[in-house]
């Protein structure tokens, strides 16, 4: 019963490729694994999919090492192999942790919002996207305004990526 907008929210801020893909970036992945040993990026650079973040969610198997990772792509090619896009993604988000102890999209919208899932409008679905980067950074309870900075910036990545309108992200935006 979750909302296309919830669903577009996600994968369009968290990655906008998921559909493409067989469970895993190798390019990310490699540039990741290089990045252990050679500065590449400033920051560690996720090299995880939405389905080895599933695998991760799924399994609490979050280990910064090698062969964590290797199991974690193995899992997520299989999962990929055995199930729909669409289930993986429902999986997903049904088991994300979106700030202060709540888990899934379900309970997040009735914690921030009281309301279910199928009942939020496109702004309230952006605003549970927004946690999935850094859920207590960008907590609209507790942090508001980082929550409305991180919001606008899923519905541009919404309206790029064309699941909603520059007219529709504008009005959302406002």
């Amino acid at each position: 019963k979750m909302p296309e907008d919830l669903k577009s929210a996600f994968v369009a801020i968290e990655y906008k490729r998921f559909r493409q893909h067989q469970g895993v970036d190798w390019k990310r992945t490699v540039a990741a694994f290089a990045n252990m040993f050679v500065d590449l990026y400033s920051s560690n650079q996720g090299g995880s999919t939405i389905t080895q973040q599933l695998v991760k969610n799924i399994t609490g198997d979050n280990k910064q090492t090698p062969m964590r990772k290797i199991r974690e792509i193995m899992r997520a090619r299989y999962l990929e192999s055995e199930y729909h896009k669409d289930t993986i993604l429902e999986c997903y988000l049904n088991t994300i942790s979106l700030g202060g102890g709540i888990c899934g999209v379900e309970v997040a919208a009735n914690y921030y919002f009281g309301k279910s899932t199928e009942e939020l409008t496109l702004v309230e679905c952006a605003a549970i996207a927004s946690l999935a980067k850094e859920p207590e950074k960008y907590r609209p309870d507790k942090n508001p305004l980082n929550n409305k900075e991180r919001r606008i910036n899923v519905l541009y990545q919404m309206m790029d990526q064309g699941y909603i309108s520059e007219e529709v992200y504008r009005e959302a935006k406002e």
